[in-house]
């Protein structure tokens, strides 16, 4: 009885997902939803303003660019799935972003909850691969020192944690998926250090895995493959928003957004899981950065607080 009742109230809580008065159409095989609709449904105000659609309610401003992936939520950055579509002074967002961005974003309530014990964290490559290379230092040794002090600070937290590696060690890449597994794990957090051949580049992204239906942040075509990790959909985007949030305020960094990627770590683990880009070891700020303890502690704790702001938010009740 107490689960039936527990259901009825989940179910009456939940927002709008698709009633008859939200208006759908197809663009490009993509089937797109009225903004306004969906947005007004959930108590959200929206208006358009030089040039941009912006919904406002629940304590968030989201503001969408008709004519780029990109929008903004509190000034933060994410990468959307499709590009909105314009048409008679109207914007319309595909339902795959409905689902798998917007939902989980502005009512983080429908997210599946589970309590948090155990995280796996992966330190980007290691031993003979030697990941990105900066001027002073290379990204499997700056990995490898973030992630045992995030290991130390999640344990002072009571979580339990397992690791890729602890030392500089290569672990082959299609292990990894298996090693989560394995562990049971309920988050993984993989680390690693962007590099680019434009020195001037700085800044934090945080990936999570692309659904199926949709083409990567960085291109590519769209994809229809279903991955493991891909059950974990909604979880995965607000773990990634979390943390990427939670990374900007610990460092003050640059916000290059939160992004989707079908990275092999992140295609065959079975719980939410993101990869963090810390910073670009190509910058030579960054990489100094990098390189200081007091600079990875801001960083560790960083990502150690959108783990927790994670877990609170899907805590069973």
């Amino acid at each position: 009885m107490c689960r039936f009742l527990c259901l009825i109230f989940i179910l009456a809580a939940m927002p709008l997902l698709f009633a008859a008065s939200v208006r759908q159409k197809t663009v490009k095989q993509v089937r797109y939803s009225n903004l306004y609709d969906l947005m007004s449904g959930n108590k959200f105000r929206t208006f358009e303003q030089k040039g941009s659609f912006n919904a406002v309610g629940r304590g968030y401003l989201c503001v969408f660019d008709k004519d780029q992936r990109r929008m903004l939520c509190n000034n933060g950055k994410i990468e959307l799935l499709h590009v909105p579509h314009s048409e008679n002074n109207s914007l319309w967002v595909s339902n795959l972003d409905w689902f798998k961005t917007l939902r989980p974003l502005l009512f983080p309530a429908t997210v599946p909850r589970k309590k948090i014990t155990s995280i796996m964290i992966d330190m980007g490559h290691g031993g003979k691969d030697p990941g990105a290379l900066g001027a002073i230092s290379k990204e499997k040794m700056i990995t490898l020192k973030v992630g045992l002090r995030l290991a130390e600070i999640l344990r002072s937290y009571g979580f339990q944690v397992h690791m890729t590696r602890t030392s500089d060690i290569y672990v082959p890449i299609d292990q990894i998926g298996a090693m989560q597994k394995r562990y049971g794990s309920d988050l993984f957090v993989s680390v690693h250090v962007n590099s680019t051949s434009a020195r001037t580049v700085k800044g934090i992204e945080t990936y999570c895995l692309t659904p199926a239906g949709a083409a990567s942040s960085n291109g590519g075509k769209i994809s229809n493959t279903v991955y493991a990790g891909n059950k974990q959909d909604p979880a995965n985007f607000l773990l990634a928003w979390n943390i990427q949030q939670s990374l900007l305020r610990r460092t003050g960094a640059v916000d290059r957004g939160v992004k989707r990627a079908r990275f092999a770590v992140l295609r065959d683990i079975n719980a939410p899981g993101v990869l963090v880009e810390i910073g670009f070891i190509t910058n030579a700020g960054e990489e100094r950065k990098l390189n200081e303890k007091s600079y990875i502690d801001k960083v560790a704790y960083g990502i150690v607080d959108g783990i927790v702001q994670f877990s609170r938010t899907t805590k069973p009740k």
